[in-house]
Formats: C-alpha cells, sequence, structure tokens
C-alpha cells in the first residue's frame, strides 16, 4: 500500500522543556530537614540498559519531577499532511491513510458502497480505481478525528455518466444527524464529456470542529448546469468519486511516545512510602539514577515504560495500596521493573537488573486461503483487567479497563501478529482469556471465537490455528522458552 511521505513537526514549546529539564538536573539533591543524614544512591539498570535505553545521571527531587511533568505537557510528535486519504485502488472502503479505525462510508440512507471503476492519479497514486456509484441520493464519509489537531482541507475528485448529476451541494455535521451546509451548488467545470474528471477543494479551517467528535462529510448530488448533457436521470445516473482526502495536523502514531522510569522507595519497617516520582528520558541520554535518602531500610520499586501511554501507579500511600497497571490497549508496552531491598548507612551505588513485567502473546493463523477481505482484527479481553500489587497480592482489582486492541492487517505470507500482554512479576500463573473478532471491509464481523492459557510474566504465548472456519477456536497453545517460558495453543 503506497503512501505519501509525510513530516514531523516538534511543537516549539521543545524549548521550554529543554529549559526545564537544564533547572531540574541539578548537581546536588536537596536534603529533606528530617533530623538524619542523608545520603546518595547510585542505581544503575543492567537489563534496561540492553533492551531499551541507558538511563541517566541525576539526582532526583520531588521538585524535579514536578518541573519535568510540566515540561512534558507541552511536547507533542505531530504529522503534517493527509489525514485520510482514499484512493480506493484495491477496490475496498479501506482509507490508504487514516488515524483512527472507525471511519465509515454510506450512501443512500446507510447502504455500504461496493462497486468501483476507473479512475484518477494523484500524487504517487497511480490511476487505478474509483468508487462507483449508481442513483446516488446522498454519500457520507465518517470520519473520526481522534489524534486529530488541526483540519485544514478537504478535497475529491468526482465525475458522472451522461445522465448523471453535474453539480453537488457539501455538508458536514459532527453527530450524523444534524447537517450544516458547507457550500451549495458546486458545479461541474466540464459537463459534455461522460465521467470527465472534475476537482473540488474545500478550505476547512474555520469551522468550530470539536475533535473529540467524528466529522461527517455529505455529498448530495444536483442536476447543475448541464451544457450538452442529457436530462438527469436521478435512478440511473453514475457518479464516481476518488482521491478522498482530509488534510491537517494529527499525533504522530509511534512505538513510544513515553520513555519514564517510576521510583517508590518504602520504609522496610512501616511500609510507608517515603519517596515516589518519574523521570522521562530520551533514548541513549541517560547512563545513571541516582536518590538522595536519610540512612535506614527500604524497599525500592523501579519500574520503566517504554510505549504510547503512561501507567497507573499511585503515587502517594503505602506498600498495601501500592500497585501498577497498564491500559489493555497499550498493547507495544514495554514494561520492566523490580523490588530491591537495600539499607542505607552511607553514599553508595547498586547493580539492578530489571524483569519483563510483561509477556508476548503471539497469534499464527494456519488458513490456506486467501484473506485480503479479512480488513480489521479486535481482541478483547476475556479476563479480568490485569494487575500488579507486589506488597498485597490479594487486593481488590482497582482496575477498570475496557480498552480493546484493533488490528489492521495486511496478510500475505506471514499470517501472524502479536502484542504484548501486561502481566507484573508473578509466583502463581496468570489466567488470561482473549475474544478475537475479524471484519471485512465492509466492517462487517466475519467470525468470533475465544482462546484461553495460563502464564507467567517474561513467557511467549502463541496461539496457532485456522482465523476462518473454525467454530470457537480449537487453538493449539505453545509456550516458547526463548524468554523464560513458551506456550502453544492450536485452535483446530
Amino acid at each position: 500500500m503506497m503512501k505519501r511521505p509525510i513530516h514531523s513537526v516538534w511543537y516549539s514549546f521543545s524549548i521550554l522543556f529543554i529549559m526545564l529539564n537544564m533547572a531540574s538536573c541539578k548537581k546536588d539533591a536537596v536534603e529533606p530537614n528530617d533530623g538524619k543524614e542523608n545520603y546518595t544512591i547510585g542505581f544503575r539498570f543492567q537489563e534496561f540498559e540492553d533492551l531499551v535505553s541507558p538511563l541517566g545521571t541525576k539526582v532526583q527531587t520531588a521538585d524535579d519531577v514536578r518541573k519535568r511533568a510540566i515540561a512534558d505537557n507541552f511536547i507533542k510528535n505531530t504529522q503534517e499532511g493527509y489525514i485520510y486519504y482514499w484512493s480506493f485502488n484495491t477496490e475496498t472502503l479501506m482509507p490508504d491513510i487514516y488515524p483512527s479505525t472507525h471511519w465509515n462510508i454510506t450512501y443512500n440512507q446507510g447502504l455500504m458502497p461496493d462497486e468501483f471503476a476507473v479512475g484518477w492519479s494523484y500524487e504517487s497514486y497511480a490511476a487505478g480505481r474509483a468508487l462507483s456509484l449508481k442513483g446516488l441520493n446522498e454519500l457520507i464519509f465518517k470520519m473520526p478525528l481522534a489524534q486529530v489537531l488541526e483540519v485544514h482541507e478537504l478535497a475529491f475528485d468526482v465525475s458522472s455518466s451522461g445522465t448523471g448529476p453535474k453539480g453537488f451541494s457539501l455538508l458536514f455535521s459532527q453527530d450524523g444527524e444534524s447537517y450544516i451546509v458547507l457550500k451549495e451548488d458546486n458545479q461541474f467545470a466540464n459537463t459534455n464529456t461522460p465521467q470527465a474528471r472534475n476537482p473540488f477543494t474545500f478550505s476547512l479551517e474555520e469551522l468550530p470542529l470539536d475533535f473529540s467528535k467524528d466529522l461527517y462529510v455529505k455529498l448530495i448530488p444536483e442536476a447543475g448546469n448541464r451544457g450538452s448533457a442529457g436530462d438527469y436521470n436521478e435512478v440511473t445516473g453514475i457518479v464516481r468519486v476518488d482521491n478522498f482526502r482530509l488534510s491537517g495536523i494529527a499525533e504522530e502514531l509511534a512505538d513510544a511516545s513515553v520513555r519514564r522510569v517510576h521510583y517508590h522507595i518504602f520504609d522496610a519497617t512501616t511500609k510507608n512510602m517515603v519517596l515516589s516520582g518519574a523521570d522521562h528520558f530520551r533514548e541513549g541520554e541517560l547512563s545513571d539514577f541516582r536518590l538522595v535518602l536519610p540512612s535506614g531500610d527500604y524497599i525500592a520499586s523501579f519500574v520503566t515504560n517504554v510505549s504510547n501511554a503512561a501507567l497507573s501507579i499511585p503515587e502517594s500511600g503505602n506498600a498495601d495500596g501500592y500497585f501498577i497497571a497498564n491500559t489493555f490497549a497499550n498493547h507495544k508496552a514495554k514494561i520492566f521493573g523490580v523490588l530491591d531491598t537495600f539499607s542505607v548507612n552511607g553514599d553508595m551505588h547498586k547493580e539492578i537488573e530489571l524483569n519483563r513485567y510483561y509477556s508476548e502473546i503471539r497469534f499464527a493463523f494456519t488458513d490456506t486461503q486467501e484473506m485480503s477481505h479479512v480488513a480489521k482484527l479486535v481482541i478483547k479481553q476475556g479476563h479480568a483487567p490485569n494487575f500488579y500489587a507486589p506488597f498485597h497480592p490479594a487486593m481488590d482489582n482497582p482496575v477498570q479497563d475496557v480498552s480493546e486492541i484493533v488490528i489492521l492487517p495486511e496478510f500475505r505470507d506471514d499470517k501472524e501478529l502479536f502484542f504484548n500482554q501486561f502481566i507484573g512479576n508473578t509466583i502463581v500463573p496468570t489466567q488470561l482469556s482473549y475474544v478475537v473478532e475479524a471484519y471485512d471491509i465492509a466492517d462487517k464481523l466475519i467470525t468470533r471465537f475465544e482462546v484461553e492459557s495460563e502464564i507467567h510474566n517474561n513467557m511467549q504465548l502463541l496461539f496457532r490455528g485456522k482465523l476462518l472456519d473454525t467454530p470457537n477456536g480449537e487453538f493449539v497453545v505453545r509456550l516458547n522458552e526463548k524468554w523464560s517460558g513458551e506456550k502453544q495453543v492450536d485452535f483446530n
């Protein structure tokens, strides 16, 4: 699938981040006024340094953490260019470029288009196919604006047969019910040649859009000025639409927009939290990590998160209420962690080896038939949301997470997919259950099944079997010893 290159844009607020970062990186720690002598403890994370990124030479205080959190809020990776683009060259309704999977195209009160004809080239897109609609009375594009920051322009190419419309009105909505006219009476420039290309462009910069909602664009055909064309026939006239594109600025989808180390230090006797915080880091920038603590006995929890979303971790309280959780939809998250008990009676340095707090879940589909019509896979949790409470394993589940993983596969020779499942560091195996749904290009459900197994963290779990024509799975499960364990489950 061809895609138009887009440019990464860093907000100018990154300058503010650098200034605040410099202010927070102090040579000497602020010593708490608790009457005890304070010491510097240096931590070096061996496993994390090898697999993800080294940490750095910093003395962390509560003030440092607050400043860094403020700075983080001003930084965002963005992409400018096409937010949505449909070339229709694969004769499907799948967009070539999109920021969200919940788009939709309908015509004539909810019908799904399924006819295509010769289209037109545009930039790097070949003159392949175009959407073809007979007897059109309305065409609606639904485009979610999740991750969208600005909308600039809407553009597309349109044509019609000799008896088809030679003009149209364009409307928009954000609820799919109440439409506002964007521009009336858009007249074709070429009315004499059937199916002649007519490009249209509309500025949307002044629209008061709510980016938390969807954008609906409706095209209503009109007879228009017909020139030498025949009389307009609403039943037999054919309309073609191609190169439909919405441009603007959207958040850049990256594998790791969050890189953060969380630390929580508890008094070993009282289990009260004495120090906590989180430090943002950049890949390859940091090499050591330091904290300042009074003399005493401690239990430290370090958790590193390289992903696209923040973890859920209490920043205050005692050990009994401490837990770690990751949103299920944040399925690329690489989360490492460790609990370490130590005594402080002077400046010291500790080597820390982090463990994987997640396992890899993989599906290998053994279908021999062609699977290009499978446009979307949705994976839901059949088990209760996972969390890790290292000091209180019997804690009532504090997590409410109904998120799901949405994958848009491009099945060719390799018919596999995988995601990371956060588990924590467990002694007792964790029971996992997944509901898998497959949808076609019209977003209609093809099949649905459930698989289950139980594993520890730091393992690879493989479900192997057919995606299609398999009632309720029957997968074979295999666990891989590549990490600390592997398990395979066949499902046919």
